[in-house]
């Protein structure tokens, strides 16, 4: 703390002696030899508070902390990972529709990812203009044996 209160004086001190010399010396050579002058030794003065500052850092060891230390919950991790993989297979399958001409109007995926990591969606359901073509395009992508359920706009 007496490091920072030293630092804050002395740049106060250099600070006060840029503005002194800018209203004292008329000579233009003069008055820009006094302000590089006294802008390096600001700039010192700074550069030595920075670097002794960095020599006096303790950085923690990283390697005593557990993710269990933070509240980290595995469920709500799967959770949040199959709304989103839902969010997001939902609406590559709207692209597709899109693409292939069939107005879509809702569409959500059924997402349940296994522990080892693998999505399996197991319905989805769509209504759009053309249920029957958006439920093959569906199979198409996702695989013959997907449900795909209707609702009614």
């Amino acid at each position: 703390m007496e490091n920072f209160k030293s630092t804050a004086a002395a740049i106060c001190f250099v600070s006060a002696g840029i503005c002194a010399v800018r209203s004292l010396v008329s000579g233009s050579v003069l008055r820009q030899k006094m302000e590089l002058i006294l802008k390096m030794v600001f700039a010192i003065v700074m550069l030595s508070h920075i670097i002794n500052g960095f020599a006096n850092i303790d950085l923690p060891n990283l390697s005593s902390y557990e993710l269990t230390d933070y509240g980290y919950s595995q469920e709500k991790y799967q959770l949040e990972l199959s709304r989103q993989s839902s969010i997001n297979i939902s609406e590559a399958l709207r692209q597709q529709l899109v693409s292939n001409g069939i107005n879509c109007e809702k569409i959500s995926a059924d997402v349940n990812i296994s522990e080892d990591g693998g999505i399996n969606i197991t319905k989805v359901t769509v209504s759009s203009d053309d249920n029957d073509g958006a439920a093959a395009i569906i199979r198409n992508c996702l695989g013959a044996d997907t449900e795909v359920e209707y609702v009614d706009n």
